[in-house]
């Protein structure tokens, strides 16, 4: 019988694809390793043309702890099995990170081409980090920005994150939820999330506890008795009942009601009570029983609603007149139905302190060269206006901004969209933060992303930031990211000269 195979930690760090390694192995037989590189991670597109939440920075983070603290031992048993280049596996069981890690932070409202995180290392140790760190932040960002999708639809109802059965594995679970909770859900019902990131789960109840009482309506409501008996005096002693086993109006809101009742549960409860409803035309259904729960006195139950919800069905239930406290959202949420591949890219930009640039036929694949940091410019009624990414060093505009001079920012394709900034006319955030200097975590910034609850806060002060036209969940109006004129004018300089080399190849076969 073969043994079983148990994995660390750090198979985290090397949930990679294998070029990352057979590219490794060709710079260190060049003796390239020592190339400081910079890569950025960043998105091209979104699914409505609009923003995208970060979350995964986190996890991001901890792949540098987990990287730099496995013992060299540990790093060989792994390396000696799948790499066959002796000089490699004795590098790579040495190797720690003593690069630097910029990123936005976990909660933040990105916009496409914009770094949300850079990556400034030596080539090789710069390399090796990026599937698994695409692997984090495709999923949790697609995640994360479906939740907002679907809880600015519902707003101001509250949405729960129910998705953990449909999820795309444990990882995609358990740090889904904590997205989703990022994107704006108030809950979830996933155990382990609430174990490592400390946000209360929450449930109700499923079909299949009603039928092992039985069948029909005098088992449901033996089910319902039981429940309330049980679970009133516990910690955690939300009595959500379920009620379309057999039938929702005949049977289930008048078993609920009268549980309740039998029990002494009413509006004096101290938690939270209520039924769900899983099924069938919710907007009829839910207005009926909210008229028989208010008729019955027990104007303060709750009316959880559930069914594949997604951010058109809730608005459309809400252009009916639907009845609904909670959303229970599943697999729209845990797998981002609508969008499930969010796209997001690492591309190198910079090695030894020289920009390199990518070019395309497909002009949305064209690279943004440089080391790059983004600013966040708003309006004098502090709303976000436009966002301007800039050279770290040597750029006049970025200088402008930090001094709040006037300053105009423009499309980089289109001279005459521009915009003239004012002195005192707008303010600025910086929304690159430094979490990894020299190989060392900077404990501060990296301890504010344990606060699931806090990044949540962040994402939606953020929010009320962005204008209501630029949240709209179909056509949002176009927010405004541009280049400064030194970025702009950097990128534009490289395609010509790599244009010039073309036509001269072209003039030469000629």
């Amino acid at each position: 019988m073969e043994r079983e195979i148990v994995l660390t930690e750090f198979a985290r760090v090397i949930n990679s694809d294998r070029y990352q390694y057979t590219e490794s192995d060709i710079f260190l037989m060049e003796h390239m390793e020592e190339k400081e590189a910079v890569f950025d991670m960043f998105f091209r597109k979104t699914e409505d043309g609009g923003f995208a939440v970060v979350s995964g920075i986190q996890e991001v983070i901890n792949l540098i702890e987990i990287l730099n603290s496995t013992s060299e031992e540990e790093k060989r048993m792994y390396f000696s099995k799948l790499i066959h280049e002796e000089h490699l596996v004795e590098y790579l069981s040495k190797i720690k990170f003593t690069g630097d890690i910029y990123a936005m932070r976990d909660g933040e409202i990105a916009y496409p081409n914009e770094p949300v995180i850079t990556i400034k290392a030596p080539l090789i140790e710069a390399k090796i980090l990026e599937t698994p760190i695409l692997n984090i932040m495709n999923m949790q960002m697609a995640i994360a920005t479906k939740a907002s999708r679907v809880t600015r639809a519902a707003y101001p109802v509250q949405v729960s994150s129910f998705g953990s059965r449909r999820a795309h594995g444990f990882d995609s679970a358990v740090a889904g939820n904590k997205a989703a909770i990022i994107g704006g859900c108030t809950s979830h019902s996933n155990l382990v999330t609430e174990y490592k990131y400390g946000v209360p789960s929450i449930g109700t109840m499923a079909h299949s506890y009603i039928q092992t009482f039985g069948v029909g309506s005098h088992a449901e409501r033996i089910a319902f008795d039981t429940f309330i008996k049980h679970r009133r005096n516990r910690k955690s002693n939300a009595l959500i009942l379920l009620i379309d086993t057999y039938n929702t109006i005949g049977i289930g809101i008048r078993n609920a009601i009268d549980s309740f009742k039998a029990c002494g549960i009413d509006d004096n409860y101290p938690g939270i009570y209520g039924v769900r409803i899983d099924s069938g035309d919710l907007a009829y259904l839910s207005k009926k029983c909210r008229a028989m729960l208010d008729e019955a006195g027990l104007t303060k139950a709750k009316i959880f609603l559930t069914n594949s919800l997604n951010e058109e069905l809730i608005r459309s239930l809400r252009e009916q007149g639907v009845c609904a406290d909670t959303y229970g959202v599943g697999d729209e949420i845990a797998v981002s139905k609508s969008n499930p591949c969010f796209g997001g890219v690492y591309k190198i930009v910079e090695i030894d302190n020289e920009p390199v640039i990518k070019l395309s036929e497909d002009i949305i694949k064209i690279s943004n060269p440089g080391f790059k940091e983004v600013y966040r410019i708003y309006d004098k009624e502090g709303l976000a206006y436009a966002d301007l990414i800039t050279l770290v060093e040597n750029d006049s505009d970025k200088e402008k901004l930090i001094k709040g001079k006037d300053i105009t920012i423009r499309d980089e394709k289109y001279d005459f969209k521009f915009s003239n900034l004012k002195e005192g006319g707008y303010s600025i955030k910086k929304l690159t933060r430094k979490y990894v200097i020299d190989g060392e975590v900077m404990s501060e910034e990296y301890k504010k992303l344990f606060d699931v609850l806090g990044s949540q806060k962040y994402y939606l002060e953020s929010l009320e930031k962005i204008s209501a036209e630029r949240k709209r969940l179909e056509n949002p109006h176009k927010y405004k990211v541009d280049l400064s004129e030194d970025l702009i004018r950097l990128k534009y300089d490289m395609i010509k000269t790599i244009q010039s080399e073309v036509l001269k190849d072209d003039s030469r076969k000629n």
